[in-house]
């Protein structure tokens, strides 16, 4: 190793730059100034590693463009006209106008609209803090009804983060799967480093790789089977994956009792599952099953009971079936062809890839959200997570290894132990919340990490509807975005070397994000500006503990993946979390749903039609047989050069990749005339662009991708 004479070597985190990942850097300091980051040393040497985002580190940090000091808008909201103004006088000006907001329409019309955590704690932590404290409203497509991945997730499995049920132990190396089902993700380009590699790993050791995506990706590329699926059907994909596992009897009986609500009896006139209450006994809300040892009802758990998998029974005249026979019933409808069909799969892929699953002693389920960017994309993380169910490969992350350090709020929500935490409102909510003032009013937001205009549904209706409805915007930022342009307060942050963080990643290991360098201009930490803001709200007294003293909370709140662990000792490097001893089927796994069970039929999603992972298609999808506005599917695939819109200016990526580009299949490119290289417009309702087609058989017919993120 090279270094300069003089330099300080600080060890510390490249964080958010590919979702559940967290580079280690060795960050090469003299003078104050960082000139060199490389990967820094970890105790498993297969995870020092440093990507192209990683590498352009000290691009965004000096870049020429970044905001240097607190600005108030002088010009309409979108022309980008500021004047530079004081910390204090920002701050004052942010305090009082959320004060009269609130005195005028009460403290939940303050929106904080924040993104991804990404890999820190401490800066999304803050402002958690002071939105509780506040009794604000916290604006996430995590889990509250927006992003369908989350809310699939919490249906089924009664968590947001399906990941460690799904690939938990692939992303700690303990994972020795016969196959690896990429299903709707490409981590070849956006996780090449935490997820793509053990992929490539389990694929040397013998594991066979499969592919399901609309788009032949980086991925599918490296894949012994490819599965091009028409967008929006990964649904009945699923289903008819069970169709044949079911009709094959290659599910695991065993693990759907055990593990599952399969065997739960279901009221065939509600649709509700039966309860105690039904039975007439004291346990009213307790679940019942039909024990094969006295040929009767029984409640689930009740000693000596046999439960039985599949059937129809009458209890007391009404008649009912296990979710796992409404299941079955479902999917017997699925056959090869049929589900051919709907998705564009051939059938022998489906037949063949259903048998490997259901044979396999291990199958690994890699996944994300783009395969749930649709209408209905939640129950395509539900139909996964059954087959998944079905052929006990949920338990994958239990067989030993590590349970994956957890981003633990409480912390930062209970600062006042018995108060009521923050409001909570998904990003869509927050549209009519703004325009119509349903289901409440809000007048005011904050962003924070998040590119909002550039990165949400709609920019047309967030420009013309969204934001002239609201009285006060505030945006925390490195660079003047879209959404930027909009504030009306403009508040300078720092880049992640300028401040110190906990980073509970790269599974299974915890990082101490140290700062390397001291803030650029004028900029501050988030931890920083919401302690300042705190100060003027009078809830200053809950914020003296700085960046280092939150990571101090967050690593003594007693999270047994984290006992032991403290930031000195994180100072020298990254420290494993605690592992968990081996569990095997016979163990009860805690799931926060309301069974306490993985809910393949969901009572809750009755009257939606939805109990099971049904499949319905997209409001807009021109899928065979439905006329529809437009012919084309329009999909966002994930660039290896940016992360949703960051890294779009620094120019040693620009340099490889310059523009955007339509990519179109040539059979639908010739249709319209277009050749490779002309100048198209592409539009619907909602917007148009015009950019450069790239002819490509990547994309099936009738789909369009345009890279995510310009």
């Amino acid at each position: 190793m090279t270094t300069l004479e003089g330099t300080k070597l600080v060890r510390t985190v490249c964080p958010a730059h590919c979702g559940i990942d967290a580079c280690g850097i060795l960050a090469h300091v003299k003078d104050g100034r960082v000139h060199k980051v490389e990967p820094a040393s970890f105790p498993d040497p297969k995870y020092r590693r440093i990507c192209l985002r990683g590498l352009c580190s000290l691009d965004i940090t000096y870049h020429k463009d970044r905001l240097r000091y607190p600005m108030k808008r002088i010009g309409k909201r979108g022309e980008g006209r500021f004047a530079r103004i004081s910390w204090d006088e920002a701050l004052d000006t942010i305090a009082e106008r959320f004060k009269a907001i609130a005195a005028e329409h009460g403290w939940p019309s303050i929106g904080w609209v924040l993104g991804g955590p990404g890999g820190g704690t401490t800066k999304f932590g803050a402002y958690l803090r002071l939105a509780s404290l506040t009794q604000s409203t916290r604006v996430s497509a995590w889990g509250y009804g927006d992003a369908g991945l989350p809310c699939g997730s919490r249906i089924i499995f009664g968590s947001q983060f399906p990941y460690a049920l799904l690939m938990g132990r692939l992303l700690a190396g303990s994972a020795e799967p016969d196959v690896v089902v990429v299903w709707g993700a490409n981590p070849g380009e956006s996780q090449p480093l935490n997820l793509m590699r053990p992929i490539m790993d389990a694929k040397a050791k013998g594991a066979r790789l499969v592919v399901i995506d609309p788009r032949f990706t980086v991925t599918a590329s490296k894949a012994d089977a490819y599965l091009r699926v028409r967008p929006g059907t990964d649904s009945a994909l699923a289903l008819g994956l069970m169709h044949v596992i079911f009709k094959k009897d290659l599910h695991d009986a065993p693990f759907i009792i055990r593990h599952s609500t399969g065997p739960y009896l279901v009221r065939s006139d509600t649709g509700k599952y039966l309860r105690g209450k039904d039975l007439g006994l004291d346990e009213e809300q307790e679940y019942a099953v039909w024990d094969k040892a006295t040929d009767g009802p029984a409640l689930r758990g009740a000693g000596g009971v046999v439960p039985a998998i599949a059937g129809t029974y009458t209890v007391n005249g009404t008649e009912c079936k296990t979710a796992f026979e409404l299941l079955s019933e479902l999917c017997a409808t699925y056959t090869p062809q049929k589900t051919s069909e709907i998705t564009g799969v051939a059938p022998d892929l489906i037949v063949g890839l259903a048998q490997r699953i259901g044979t396999a002693r291990e199958t690994t389920f890699v996944t994300h959200m783009g395969f749930t960017r649709t209408y209905h994309g939640d129950i395509s993380l539900r139909a996964l997570g059954t087959v998944a169910t079905v052929t006990a490969n949920v338990m994958a992350t239990f067989k030993g290894g590590y349970l994956p350090a957890v981003l633990n709020w409480k912390p930062f929500l209970k600062a006042v132990p018995d108060k009521p935490s923050y409001a909570r409102m998904g990003i869509l909510q927050l549209y009519d919340a703004i325009i119509s003032g349903k289901p409440y009013p809000v007048k005011a937001v904050w962003f924070s990490f998040i590119n909002f205009l550039n990165q949400c549904a709609h920019t047309g209706k967030i420009e013309k509807e969204m934001f002239p409805n609201l009285d006060f915007i505030v945006d925390t930022e490195l660079f003047m975005t879209p959404t930027a342009r909009y504030a009306d307060i403009l508040l300078p942050v720092c880049s992640y070397l300028e401040f110190s963080d906990l980073v509970p990643h790269p599974y299974p290991y915890v990082q101490y994000q140290q700062k390397a360098m001291e803030p650029l201009y004028e900029s501050r930490s988030d931890v920083d500006i919401a302690t300042g803001l705190a100060q003027r709200l009078g809830l200053g007294d809950y914020f003296t503990a700085g960046e280092d003293g939150f990571v101090d909370l967050l690593l003594a709140s007693k999270d047994s993946s984290m006992e032991g662990i403290t930031r000195e000792k994180l100072m020298q490097g990254a420290l494993p979390v605690n592992a968990i001893p081996e569990m095997d089927q016979a163990v009860d796994i805690p799931f926060s749903t309301p069974s306490g069970k993985i809910e393949i039929y969901s009572e809750n999603l009755v009257e939606d039609g939805q109990a099971l992972p049904v499949q319905l298609d997209p409001l807009e999808s021109p899928l065979p047989g439905k006329k529809t506005k437009y012919p084309l599917a329009f999909i966002q695939g994930h660039s290896r050069f940016r992360t949703h819109s960051m890294f779009a200016n620094v120019d040693a990526l620009l340099e490889m990749n310059p523009g955007p580009v339509l990519e179109i299949n040539p059979r639908d490119a010739r249709k319209r005339g277009i050749s490779d290289g002309d100048r198209v417009v592409v539009y619907n309702d909602r917007a148009r662009t015009k950019l450069k087609a790239v002819l490509s058989e990547g994309v099936g017919l009738g789909v369009v991708n345009i890279m995510q993120g310009w």
